[in-house]
C-alpha cells in the first residue's frame, strides 16, 4: 500500500494510491482534487479525453471533477469553482485501505464571487475492488449558505451505442435536453441513441442499485440521491474542442450528488456526501 507524491505531465502536483497488492491505483491531481485515473487489473474504469486541457483555471475533461457550490450554469461559472482550484493534501493512511484527505479553503478569490466562509475535506479511499469519495462541507460564515454539490465521474465504455444502464426505473428525472420537461423513466434498461441529459430526481433512493452495463455499481449516501446520466453525443462531442468527435461513444457519465434543490447549511454546520463505484465482475 503507497502514496506517491509526483508531478503530472502538465506540471500539476499529483498523488497516486496503490492498494496493498499493486492491482489498483488512483491518480489525483492537487489541482480541483481532480481524481484523473482509476485503473484495476490493468483496466482503466475512469474516461479521460485526449483532448483535455490542462490549463489554470480551465476544468479537466473527464476523470471526476468535483462540481461545487453550483451544479451547472449560474451567477457563478459553469458548475462552480472547486474543481478548477488548487487544494491541500492532508492527513494520509496506508495501514487499512490506502486514502488521503484533500482541503479547499475560501480565499480572496472565491470571495470575489461567492462571499462565503468555508471549509471543504474531500476524503478519497481504495480498495481493490471499490472506490469512495465523502465531501464534507463546514459552513464557517456566520450566515446560512446554500449550494449544489455533484461528483461528475466519466466512466469509460467499449461503445455508448451498447452501453446500459439499470437500476432507474419508475424514477422521475428532469429531461434537459427535451426543454427540461419532468418525465417518468418507464425503461427499466436505459440505452443511448442520442444525445442525453438527464436529472433523476432522489433516483438513487430506488430500491435497485445503479449499475452500468451490469458490472459496475454506483451508490450514493442519502444526501447525495440525485443521479445525472450524460452523454453529448456525435454532434455536440464535435464542437466541444476538449471532447471531440471520435471521443463521444468512448464514455458515460453517471454522477451523483445533491442538485435537484440547493442545500441549506447554517452557520458552523457540516454536511457530508458521497459516493462508492464498486467493480462487480
Amino acid at each position: 500500500m503507497s502514496i506517491t507524491e509526483f508531478e503530472y505531465k502538465t506540471g500539476f502536483p499529483a498523488l497516486r494510491l496503490t492498494n496493498s497488492n499493486g492491482s489498483a491505483s488512483v491518480e489525483i491531481l492537487l489541482y480541483g482534487a481532480h481524481v484523473l485515473s482509476w485503473t484495476t487489473n490493468n483496466k482503466q474504469i475512469l474516461f479521460l479525453s485526449d483532448k483535455a486541457i490542462f490549463a489554470p483555471g480551465k476544468a479537466i475533461r473527464g476523470g471526476i471533477p468535483i462540481v461545487w457550490p453550483q451544479f451547472g450554469p449560474g451567477p457563478l461559472p459553469q458548475h462552480g469553482f472547486a474543481r478548477v482550484k488548487t487544494w491541500r493534501l492532508g492527513k494520509t493512511n496506508t495501514n487499512d485501505d490506502v486514502s488521503v484527505e484533500l482541503h479547499l479553503l475560501h480565499d480572496e478569490d472565491t470571495l470575489k464571487i461567492w462571499p462565503h466562509k468555508f471549509n471543504l475535506t474531500l476524503t478519497i479511499r481504495l480498495k481493490e475492488k471499490s472506490f469512495y469519495q465523502e465531501l464534507t462541507v463546514h459552513n464557517e460564515d456566520n450566515h446560512t449558505f446554500e449550494f449544489t454539490s455533484l461528483f461528475h465521474t466519466y466512466f469509460t465504455v467499449d461503445d455508448i451505442k451498447t452501453t446500459t444502464i439499470s437500476g432507474l426505473n419508475n424514477v422521475t428525472y428532469t429531461d434537459k435536453v427535451d426543454g427540461s420537461k419532468t418525465k417518468t423513466e418507464t425503461n427499466k434498461t436505459l440505452e443511448f441513441t442520442s444525445e442525453t441529459d438527464r436529472v433523476y430526481n432522489d433516483g438513487g433512493k430506488n430500491a435497485n442499485p445503479i449499475l452500468i452495463n451490469d458490472c459496475i455499481q454506483v451508490i450514493g449516501s442519502g444526501t447525495t440521491s440525485d443521479i445525472v446520466v450524460w452523454n453529448p453525443w456525435q454532434e455536440k462531442a464535435k464542437g466541444s474542442v476538449d471532447i471531440g468527435e471520435h471521443n463521444f461513444s468512448k464514455f458515460v457519465c453517471v454522477e451523483v450528488g445533491h442538485v435537484h434543490d440547493s442545500v441549506k447549511l447554517d452557520k458552523d454546520q457540516l454536511w457530508k456526501g458521497s459516493h462508492e463505484i464498486t467493480l462487480l465482475k
